[in-house]
């Protein structure tokens, strides 16, 4: 395809920049890290690197071009989340955790938001940046499927991730846009490619309540293309879950059994009795951390016990009560919403809750604004992936290595799509309007 609008106005200056950032898509979702500390970090993530070099190129050549004023910047909801996150650092236990957590806001929801809302602006490059995506998301989901294959324990089906629960998360927040584009794309290769990633992706989600969020979220999506494709979902749906829940006993186990079990099991489940001493039936401490987590919130209602100070304290007897305390659970089953409430107070959980509804009507605007086939698609798997977001933070944080870049590349998408003419590019002296049409991103 002849490169025309978009890429013919800033090639060559930021064509660099542009395959730098695919680059980051194709990296940006596993967990190698780092660890400046082997038992207690930080733990530094390689794609989490790359995107803050990328961010200080892309920067200096922001100022140099004088392009300031184009900028799509975060709405006012993050901004005061950050300013909420300084003020509740006061009251932390720990003031490098609550570095930390700050330092990972403004990089992946200020700086790499804003960086990638600029870079994948316009239609041309919106529809690379998915087909990246779908590379990324491909060997995530055939390294699951490895796993899936060869793992003794469902809980390392995982791909690149630390555990099922954030591979879960990965693929719950993912599929929806894929599922979507599906939907309405013409290119036939590219419809197959996008359905088979959502099949074999679900099939090897081992966590349960993400699971049922995926497919909660995969039903909107067909509801927005008809209610005939919402009936051929439906059918589909019957047969896949028939056959997957009766012949694939780790399924079975883990989205039907474990997801009804309310009980802790297995040696790494134990509790705090004494030594010798039979553990009595103990509640799945994911469930139960939601009160410690609201009596936290209740010692500092406004600001919380400081940001990034969640595990710190989570431990602690006294926010328990009655309720008995595991010493151990499966890793990444935090609410995030009452992480966010117990860490920086009612304050930040309503900056919060303001961010994610603000992409969630901008997502849902979308639909309006692209009128053909292909960015009906793409409004409708954006609009899908934000649920699924909401959705999915209830029972395992997105805000976690591995997820948070792509969390941040999707919402910078609803940005960037919303941002000037659909199809035109808004660069230096140019005014999207006088901007050529860029090429249909089949």
């Amino acid at each position: 395809m002849a490169e025309t609008g978009e890429q013919a106005i800033r090639k060559p200056a930021d064509g660099w920049l542009w395959y730098a950032v695919l680059v980051l898509i194709v990296l940006a979702p596993s967990q190698f890290s780092y660890a400046l500390d082997p038992k207690h970090g930080p733990f530094v993530l390689y794609a989490d690197l790359l995107a803050a070099l990328l961010f200080m190129a892309w920067a200096v050549w922001v100022l140099v071009r004088g392009r300031l004023r184009e900028l799509i910047l975060p709405p006012a909801a993050l901004w005061a989340l950050l300013v909420v996150a300084v003020l509740s650092a006061a009251g932390a236990t720990s003031l490098k955790s609550a570095a930390v957590e700050i330092v990972q806001l403004g990089l992946y929801f200020v700086a790499v938001f804003a960086m990638f809302a600029d870079v994948v602006r316009g239609r041309h490059r919106l529809g690379v940046a998915v087909k990246a995506l779908g590379l990324a998301t491909t060997v995530v989901v055939l390294w699951g499927l490895y796993h899936y294959f060869t793992a003794a324990d469902a809980a390392h089906v995982q791909g690149p991730f630390g555990n099922r629960n954030v591979y879960s998360a990965f693929l719950a927040m993912v599929l929806p846009l894929f599922f979507g584009t599906a939907l309405w794309v013409e290119n036939l290769n590219q419809r197959i490619w996008y359905l088979g990633l959502v099949i074999v992706g679900a099939f090897t989600m081992l966590a349960g309540p993400q699971f049922w969020c995926l497919l909660l979220v995969l039903l909107v999506v067909s509801a927005m293309k008809s209610w005939q494709t919402t009936g051929h979902f439906l059918a589909v749906t019957a047969v896949f879950l028939a056959l997957t829940l009766s012949l694939a006993p780790r399924n079975y186990q883990a989205l039907v059994k474990e997801v009804g079990d309310p009980i802790e099991r297995g040696e790494v489940y134990k509790d705090a009795t004494a030594p010798g001493e039979k553990a009595p039936p103990l509640v799945k401490k994911r469930w139960l951390e939601w009160q410690p987590a609201l009596n936290m919130l209740g010692e500092n209602f406004l600001l919380g016990v400081g940001v990034g100070n969640y595990q710190v304290n989570i431990g602690e007897g006294r926010y328990y009560g009655f309720l008995p305390n595991a010493k151990k659970t499966e890793p990444d089953t935090n609410n995030l919403y009452l992480v966010i409430a117990s860490s920086t107070g009612f304050t930040g959980l309503v900056c919060f809750v303001a961010f994610l509804g603000y992409f969630m009507g901008a997502a849902r605007r979308l639909r309006a604004r692209l009128t053909d086939s292909w960015g009906q698609g793409l409004a409708a798997g954006l609009t899908g992936a934000v649920y699924a977001i909401v959705l999915v933070n209830l029972f395992s944080s997105l805000f976690v290595r591995g997820n948070s870049l792509i969390w941040a590349l999707l919402l910078a998408m609803i940005a960037a799509a919303g941002h000037g003419e659909w199809g035109t590019a808004s660069v230096a002296g140019v005014r999207p309007s006088a901007a050529l049409r860029a090429g249909d991103p089949k």
